[in-house]
């Protein structure tokens, strides 16, 4: 009886092993044959990239003169050109919120162009890198400012995005999509000042071999501009500076993030708190602008400017890029902007500031006008909105126009 029990349990183990060996031939035969099975892939694909010459902005605010595609010689000094752009290709995660870098391309952007163009246009681009079908991939195109003096660009100053951000070597293979763009080491709030760049991404996920419809790619600034145009400045003023409330940030997301709806508000999540000199209150990085008048910028005041006819005074315009910055925190400030009008510039005492505010913020404007002393200390909570406001990308911010700058003839009163 023993003997044909373990006569039994023999059989059962071999049938046991026989079939699992036969499992393993099977799963092994499908795991190779999945393995061989080409990898169907794309190549040979085109994409459209435009860079446009227009702003994001809330309203059609002048960059210039009322007329962003004007050419007219209302310009003022500060304006830069896209002369290169570099594809970048990244491979996505699964959930679409992050991925690696995998290749650059030069679009030959300054190459197609008989002359560098300032209004918005376009470009189609034929590249040879290899897509897998069904796999999730982010194209990202980056148009910087490389001017040189050899290329006489228009009021080229000696500054360019190249140099400021590191680009485009400062995005780097293997890299991930969420890193920065970051202030080159070396480089100040005034190289930050002349230099702008720009982004824009299409997501493609090629659904057979023949799909390569990408679609096109609208380039946008990743900074903010701020224009400043003032006239009837009494000759007391030797210099006027433009200041942030805090320093200016030295990092900025590659692509622009959307901001979050609440129930009473809109927050502001496009941009990274990365105060210059790592000190929120480090002064050079609280200054956009500092001009110091000469016998260049004197004017003469127009009639009922409160300042004799003919009487001498000072004019300027200027213009300065910077990277977006969130609202201040109304518990500690009551501005975004400020002017100071300094009367004695050699022991640096300030004549005069000026808060700035913006005119229209029930209409989601981005113009500017010192503080309105009518609702100053009023006690009204809206009040303190037109002071309190963000600096946001592909947005520029206009105190005044070259036609028709803020006149100062009484700001030491």
């Amino acid at each position: 009886m023993k003997g044909k029990w373990v006569m039994k349990m023999k059989q059962f183990i071999h049938a046991v092993f026989c079939a699992l060996t036969v499992c393993g031939f099977l799963l092994l035969g499908a795991s190779c044959s999945k393995e061989n099975e080409p990898v169907q892939t794309v190549e040979g694909v085109t994409v459209t990239i435009a860079a446009q010459s227009d702003l994001q902005t809330r309203t059609s605010l002048p960059v210039y003169d009322g007329n962003l595609n004007q050419d007219d010689g209302h310009e003022i000094r500060g304006k830069q050109h896209v002369t290169d752009v570099y594809l970048y290709i990244y491979e996505m995660d699964e959930a679409g919120t992050n991925g690696e870098c995998k290749a650059r391309f030069n679009v030959g952007w300054r190459e197609h162009f008989d002359q560098l163009p300032t209004k918005t246009e376009k470009i189609t681009y034929t590249f040879a890198y290899t897509f897998v079908v069904g796999k999730p991939y982010r194209l990202v195109a980056v148009g910087v400012d490389g001017a040189t003096e050899q290329d006489k660009m228009p009021d080229y100053d000696g500054m360019n995005s190249i140099e400021t951000y590191g680009l485009p070597e400062s995005i780097e293979i293997g890299s991930k999509l969420t890193d920065p763009i970051t202030l080159q080491e070396g480089k100040t709030p005034t190289d930050m000042a002349h230099s702008e760049f720009f982004t824009g991404f299409v997501d493609f996920t090629p659904k057979s071999e023949s799909d390569k419809n990408i679609g096109e790619i609208n380039l946008w600034r990743r900074v903010a501009g701020l224009q400043v145009c003032l006239d009837q400045i009494p000759l007391e003023v030797e210099r006027v500076r433009i200041l942030l409330y805090n320093s200016q940030n030295t990092q900025v997301k590659l692509l622009p993030s959307a901001p979050q709806e609440s129930e009473t508000d809109k927050i502001i999540t496009d941009f990274i708190t990365s105060p210059y000199g790592n000190d929120s209150f480090n002064e050079e990085g609280r200054v956009l602008m500092d001009k110091t008048f000469t016998e260049d910028d004197l004017g003469k005041p127009e009639s009922g400017s409160g300042i004799a006819p003919g009487a001498p005074t000072y004019k300027c315009s200027m213009t300065a890029f910077m990277l977006p910055v969130n609202i201040p925190d109304r518990e500690l400030y009551d501005y975004t902007l400020v002017a100071e009008f300094v009367t004695t510039s050699i022991t640096g005492i300030v004549g005069t500031s000026k808060k700035v505010r913006l005119t229209k913020p029930w209409q989601n404007s981005d113009g500017l006008d010192f503080e309105d002393e009518t609702d100053i200390g009023t006690g009204i909570i809206d009040d303190l909105d037109k002071y309190l406001f963000p600096i946001e990308a592909n947005h520029f911010y206009c105190l005044g126009t070259p036609s028709s700058p803020i006149h100062c003839s009484s700001v030491l009163e």
